[in-house]
């Protein structure tokens, strides 16, 4: 909670919804939507983008999930951090803002089947065993999702 309550008071806020889904390109995921967000209290707007890639991310095994935080900066330049890796079925804990000067914009939650593995960059997030769900944010969540 102290987290959302810091990113609100400094400024750092998803005002729109990204619209996040699968990009065109394989391996990647997009904005459909116009993003309008503050980036230390300035307004800033992003048109939707396809075809971005994970900046950032470990290899999920077998029957595994976890959260992939999506930011934007000042710049407009959209970035990933991955959370904790956890097993399937199990809530992914969210993943942390490791680059400042950042406003999240959503979450992308990736889980593998027993018979699939997902490295990010590498792996198209619809290929078969693999299950990509997406989440507009306006803040980071409170608890696991």
């Amino acid at each position: 909670m102290s987290y959302n309550i810091a990113e609100i008071n400094s400024g750092f806020v998803s005002l729109t919804a990204a619209g996040l889904a699968e990009g065109t390109n394989a391996n990647t995921f997009k904005t459909t939507n116009t993003l309008t967000f503050t980036n230390n209290g300035v307004f800033k707007s992003k048109a939707g983008t396809d075809n971005l890639a994970f900046s950032t991310g470990t290899a999920l095994a077998n029957s595994q999930a976890c959260l992939f935080g999506v930011w934007i900066n000042t710049s407009g330049t959209i970035t990933t951090t991955q959370g904790p890796i956890v097993a399937a079925g199990d809530p992914c804990p969210v993943p942390a803002q490791v680059t400042a000067n950042t406003t999240l914009v959503g979450l992308i939650k990736v889980t593998t089947s027993s018979a699939a593995t997902f490295t990010p960059g590498s792996t198209d997030l619809s290929a078969t065993g693999i299950t990509g769900a997406y989440y507009d944010c306006m803040v980071m969540p409170g608890s696991a999702l």
